[in-house]
């Protein structure tokens, strides 16, 4: 049976159902690996979009700067890249190159996953409380070894902006 929640149905088996749906943000992480990879892999792909547009902006800052502010294009490219020498830019690299890495490793372990059925084990018959099969243990040793390599990736790209 289902019961009227705040102007929704709501299904006994699957409380929460709605909110989770519409809103996968306020989804509690607590001893869940793949809602933390799902909302990092959303986060990372976002920053990786607005790097790219920033960097072709900066890319083609010696075209437009004569357009919008009538200066010597080249100049103004030189002024922007004094600017991307100091420490907040640096910052700003190592994040984003923190984010390339974990979209990187995390979109191919979707890939395997969804495409190629890796580590997803047989089909059954659903039983409420419903656990999906990429709770198993092969899906979660997929996502570890996505974290550890991009910790580890992480700190070396660290070591090479900072020095």
């Amino acid at each position: 049976m289902a019961r009227e929640q705040g102007g929704a149905v709501e299904k006994e088996n699957r409380p929460g159902f709605w909110r989770s749906s519409l809103n996968p943000w306020t989804v509690r992480t607590k001893n869940n690996p793949e809602r933390v990879a799902f909302v990092l892999h959303r986060v990372t792909g976002f920053l990786i979009l607005a790097f790219l547009l920033a960097h072709t902006l900066e890319t083609d800052s010696p075209v437009w700067s004569q357009i919008v502010f009538h200066v010597n294009g080249w100049a103004f490219w030189n002024h922007i890249m004094s600017i991307e020498g100091e420490l907040a830019f640096r910052i700003g690299e190592f994040i984003v190159a923190g984010a390339v890495l974990f979209h990187a490793p995390n979109g191919i372990r979707l890939l395997l996953t969804e495409f190629f059925g890796v580590g997803v084990g047989r089909p059954g018959d659903p039983k409420p409380p419903y656990v999906p099969s990429t709770f198993t243990a092969a899906q979660r040793q997929w996502l570890y070894a996505v974290f550890v390599v991009w910790i580890v990736l992480w700190i070396i790209a660290g070591v090479i902006i900072f020095t």
